[in-house]
């Protein structure tokens, strides 16, 4: 199976069988003039690809990153309340609930404004 990641797309060009399993997932579409299955590099995407005969290097360095993304958020949705810290200064007069708090903080790290925190391991 032949791959390119280009500007958040992952671009695939597969043998019969191949199409046939990528058509099952409904998450690609195919170019009929260039021949290729193309589909937002999601997650999910991603590790479909993975797991159905592997991903070029710099696709599998995008499926880290956004599992890293996932992880952060995850956590972020199960964090107590009291534990919450605004990732940034959020343009806004009166004092956030703490779900407000939380959600802004995921919506920065899933469109990239702010890096997921490291957790440390205790």
């Amino acid at each position: 199976m032949m791959m390119k990641l280009d500007g958040g797309y992952i671009f695939v060009k597969a043998t019969k069988e191949e199409e046939a399993v990528i058509k099952t997932w409904k998450m690609m579409s195919k170019d009929k003039q260039k021949g290729w299955w193309y589909g937002r590099a999601s997650l999910q995407l991603l590790d479909k690809l993975y797991h159905n005969g592997g991903l070029i290097p710099a696709a599998k360095k995008e499926m880290e990153r956004l599992a890293q993304i996932q992880e952060a958020v995850d956590r972020e949705r199960i964090r107590p309340a009291e534990d919450l810290k605004p990732m940034a200064e959020y343009p806004v007069k009166p004092n956030l609930y703490a779900h407000q708090i939380r959600a802004a903080n995921m919506a920065l790290m899933v469109f990239g404004m702010a890096e997921p925190p490291r957790e440390v391991a205790h």
